[in-house]
């Protein structure tokens, strides 16, 4: 008998739990899709840029006090422009990436808007604690890509320019939030990482030529075609492939023996741009964004190697 109460208390107990599983979905889902609304990828590379900026100027990890206050500034600021643009690209969404929040419906435009809105003033909150100069070039940064998410974005490669280096100053602030000036090592990241993302943006135009077209967007791939673009977005990356050694001479007291460990992904990034001007098709660009993202992250990777011995 005392074993049938118990059961019959255990099952309860279970359907008790399982119907506040069941209840707490919606939360978890909603949860879910805020976070995906602020492209995590996207905040996280910014904010591990704003710390590589930190570590080339100061030529050493800085301290929790010292980083804390940019990273947390960079990434809020990061995250609203992100949802802002998504609040006014949902039509263009639709067609490229109909599985995002908006598009699919889980959050609504209002919605995604005001939570925007919240992280700018968050942002700009925590920006307080940093420098001027910091605060500035974040201010000015977050502002050009509302105007690229606006006006730009229909303009291609203008665009491209603009989103290129709105990714790219990252590593310029990140330098400037703890030495308060303006140096040489920040604009040498800046100018790397930014062909970079240009041949980046470039090649992306391929993969998103459907969505462009609908909106009236006169990408790179659309005005003078898909081989164009991968030859174009081709030689922006070649400026990385430069500029990356030339860093590490002036950095490395040991050039000739660092160079062998940036030696791996420059030589990756040849091999990406033949296998993108052999196929520049959707699945090539896709295919080379992704292996651009890898290269440009060992590369970064190699500069901390080359600072720490």
């Amino acid at each position: 008998m005392l074993e049938r109460v118990n059961a019959f208390i255990s099952n309860k107990t279970e359907t008790c739990s399982e119907g506040r599983i069941l209840n707490l979905k919606p939360y978890f889902a909603l949860f879910k899709a805020y976070v995906q609304l602020t492209r995590p990828s996207g905040v996280m590379l910014i904010g591990f840029a704003t710390i590589i900026g930190q570590i080339v100027a100061l030529k050493r990890l800085p301290e929790p006090s010292v980083f804390v206050f940019p990273l947390i500034a960079s990434t809020l600021a990061t995250a609203s422009s992100f949802v802002i643009n998504d609040c006014l690209d949902v039509d263009s969404d639709s067609i490229n990436k109909p599985k995002r929040p908006l598009p699919s419906g889980a959050i609504s435009r209002k919605s995604a808007f005001r939570f925007g809105i919240a992280l700018f003033f968050s942002f700009f909150m925590v920006s307080l604690a940093t420098n001027f100069i910091a605060l500035c070039v974040l201010m000015f940064t977050y502002w050009l890509s509302i105007f690229y998410s606006v006006f730009a974005k229909r303009t291609g490669l203008f665009g491209n320019i603009i989103v290129a280096f709105c990714v790219s100053i990252a590593f310029l602030y990140g330098s400037i939030s703890v030495t308060d000036s303006i140096n040489f090592i920040g604009f040498s990241l800046l100018f790397l990482s930014f062909f970079a993302n240009l041949g980046r943006e470039i090649t992306q135009s391929i993969q998103d030529m459907d969505g462009d077209k609908l909106k009236g967007i006169r990408s790179v791939a659309l005005v003078n075609g898909p081989r164009f673009a991968a030859i174009l977005g081709s030689l922006c990356c070649g400026i990385t492939i430069f500029l990356g050694p030339m860093i590490f001479f002036y950095l490395s007291k040991n050039p000739s023996f660092h160079y062998l460990i940036v030696l791996f992904p420059e030589v990756g990034f040849l091999f990406s741009i033949f296998y993108l001007l052999k196929e520049p098709t959707k699945n090539g660009a896709a295919k080379f964004i992704k292996q651009v993202n890898f290269w440009t992250a060992m590369i970064l990777v190699a500069i901390i190697l080359t600072i720490s011995f």
